[in-house]
């Protein structure tokens, strides 16, 4: 039986605890509150306001310098120390705020969220519901290759793989293995990646990104290039049973060499591959809110095991805005209650993450430049321009009723880009003169 962290008694005035707003303190909550960690609005606003509507108060920490989240339905942010840098510190201040605020739940929403409490499960499985399961299985999906391996031993197609330790093991696979090349990190860590996912079509691609022995600290991932879209089945699991499900479909993607979504829309369930992701997470003893990605090839509708999000997705606000809640009804099960799942969902909903939308309109126009790839995609990028911003694209942030996370994310990256390419601008013509 795998060990669980249980909910932490409720304090005789839970009022007194936390410095609640004047408002607050008029009219306590009747629900304890939940600690969100991470810093990703399209995550992080998107589970506070589906637990706002339901009389959830939500607070918010993390460890990043990036600006936190901002929203009418986040109570309190906070930065805590870096669990790589300060492990004693991360955890001390973490539970200091959690006594304060009453929090019986905490929810991971990144990569790094998920590998620190992992790693300090025991530290602070007493105190607090962890929203994800026990490390010998968390670690399950945090590692990439052994995801793989899983998948499988599931009969489970998975894409063409090799362990990389050395870039030296590169040019010897050459004659073996056949172009293209993705590498990518084959553990997920809580340090920034230092090598992100790079693509490798040719041996002399290889020789100008590695001229010398280099040593991978995590282990790469070398994989074929898996042709087809990206196909997200998104699950909510409670003692091996399936509480929800849902599908979506990247239609844009940012980066547009391949990455997460940058305009999504929302699909009617496989039942095969529906199938086979229960099959892989429940091989793993999985408990809660999981995402399988696939690439499905348009040609002949083969899909490829790609990797498993432990966490909630970029895409959450897709099923929540088609009427699958996942944030809500995993608060439910947790606290004991039955959630009232529909039968159906809005298929054909269209969704869009304006920010990374801009980054990758950005990326284009450099690199159009140098690359006629990227000049057809700009191309296509604006001929589909209206269409991606018409009313029935929903963007994954803005809301009538909270309008801040949405226009304050779009018009800090655009700030961003437009000082970059001055600062580059004005660089360039003095360095003329």
């Amino acid at each position: 039986m795998k060990e669980r962290s249980t909910l932490a008694e409720v304090p005789s005035d839970p009022a007194a605890l936390f410095p609640y707003s004047a408002s607050d303190k008029t009219r306590p909550p009747l629900k304890r509150p939940v600690l969100v960690l991470g810093w990703i609005s399209r995550i992080v606003v998107t589970i506070a306001h589906s637990l706002h509507r339901h009389g959830v108060p939500v607070d918010v920490v993390d460890f990043a310098t990036a600006p936190p989240p901002t929203s009418r339905a986040i109570r309190n942010f906070t930065y805590i120390p870096r669990p790589d840098l300060d492990p004693n510190g991360f955890v001390s201040q973490l539970r200091n705020f959690i006594r304060m605020g009453g929090h019986d739940m905490v929810i991971p929403t990144d990569d790094q969220t998920l590998v620190a409490l992992t790693e300090h499960y025991h530290d602070l499985k007493d105190l607090v519901y962890i929203a994800c399961p026990p490390p010998e299985i968390t670690g399950l999906i945090l590692d990439k290759y052994v995801s793989l391996e899983l998948a499988q031993n599931c009969r489970i197609r998975i894409p063409r793989t090799k362990l990389i330790t050395n870039s030296g093991q590169l040019s010897g696979l050459s004659s073996s293995f056949p172009f293209p090349w993705f590498l990518k990190p084959a553990r997920k860590e809580i340090r920034a990646e230092e090598i992100k996912t790079i693509p490798l079509t040719t041996l002399d691609e290889v020789v100008e990104k590695f001229p010398a022995a280099q040593e991978f600290d995590p282990p790469l991932l070398l994989q074929e290039r898996c042709a087809g879209a990206g196909v997200g089945i998104e699950l909510l699991l409670h003692e091996a049973k399936c509480v929800a499900v849902f599908q979506h479909r990247r239609l844009i993607e940012d980066p547009y060499t391949g990455g997460v979504s940058a305009i999504a829309i929302a699909e009617r369930p496989d039942p095969a591959l529906v199938e086979q992701s229960l099959t892989l997470l429940r091989a793993m003893n999985w408990e809660g809110p999981a995402m399988v990605e696939y690439k499905v090839d348009p040609r002949d509708g083969t899909a490829m095991f790609m990797e498993v999000n432990g966490r909630y997705w970029g895409t959450i606000s897709l099923p929540v805005f088609a009427g699958i809640d996942f944030p809500l009804y995993h608060w439910q099960i947790v606290h004991g209650e039955v959630p009232s799942v529909p039968e159906n969902y809005k298929v054909g909903m269209k969704w869009r993450w304006t920010a990374g939308y801009i980054e990758r309109f950005h990326r284009l126009m450099v690199d159009s430049k140098r690359s006629s790839v990227a000049r057809k995609e700009l191309v296509r990028t604006l001929v589909r321009l209206p269409f991606s911003f018409g009313p029935w694209t929903r963007d994954s942030l803005f809301r009538f009723s909270d309008p801040k996370p949405g226009f304050l994310e779009a018009f800090r990256v655009t700030r961003y880009f437009c000082w970059h390419d001055l600062t580059r601008f004005f660089g360039l013509l003095f360095r003329r003169r």
